[in-house]
């Protein structure tokens, strides 16, 4: 059984030019053909329908391209100022909890027991820092703490939203490697919440 193909191509660009050379000829054979004006005209109108609904689609499609990736950029620029405003907000005098719900800076869905929190905390010693890295829980940040073995007092190192964390900070007398001991604290971008991390201890050689 022999095969025939359909001489209308089917891909949208070879279509337009297929119907824009079937436009054109038919004005110059149509009456060779037998073809009356009308007919002619009808036909004529027939491709460039196809010609005009191909490039409408076009036009429409590049259109879409360009709002999405500009809709994106905005998305990325506006809701970025947003966002560094909204941690700003929370640390003014004036807010509270009501306050961030009602703007929406508040996320709805952190079903978070407050009063259970606990980061994780892990330590590692390198030459000339220590690499604390964290989970914060979903929170803001943390506050991390440190000290030298033996002491009773802890330090406060720094408010830290990403993980990981290296601290600096120089052994207590130089060349004398020290044991450190380290703990986290949730912070909510007011104030600490929840419980303290286990702490974790560190050979740090300087």
């Amino acid at each position: 059984m022999k095969l025939f193909h359909s001489y209308v191509p089917t891909i949208d660009g070879n279509l337009v030019v297929w119907a824009t050379t079937y436009k054109e000829k038919l004005g110059l054979l149509g009456s060779d053909l037998g073809l009356s004006p009308a007919e002619v005209l009808e036909l004529q109108q027939a491709a460039q329908a196809i010609i005009d609904g191909v490039n409408k689609t076009d036009v429409k499609k590049a259109e879409l391209k360009e709002a999405t990736s500009a809709k994106d950029l905005t998305k990325q620029a506006k809701l970025q100022l947003i966002r560094s405003a909204a941690v700003r907000i929370k640390t003014l005098p004036a807010y509270n909890h009501n306050m961030g719900r009602e703007l929406g800076i508040v996320s709805p869905a952190q079903a978070v027991d407050h009063g259970s929190l606990k980061p994780s905390l892990t330590a590692a010693s390198f030459p000339g820092y220590v690499q604390l890295s964290f989970k914060k829980r979903r929170m803001f940040g943390i506050t991390l703490y440190g000290r030298v073995k033996g002491a009773q007092e802890w330090q406060k190192l720094d408010v830290v939203k990403s993980s990981p964390f290296i601290d600096h900070t120089p052994l207590a007398e130089a060349g004398k490697p020290e044991t450190r001991e380290y703990m986290a604290v949730c912070y909510d971008g007011l104030q600490e919440i929840g419980y303290p991390s286990d702490i974790v201890s560190v050979v740090h050689g300087g």
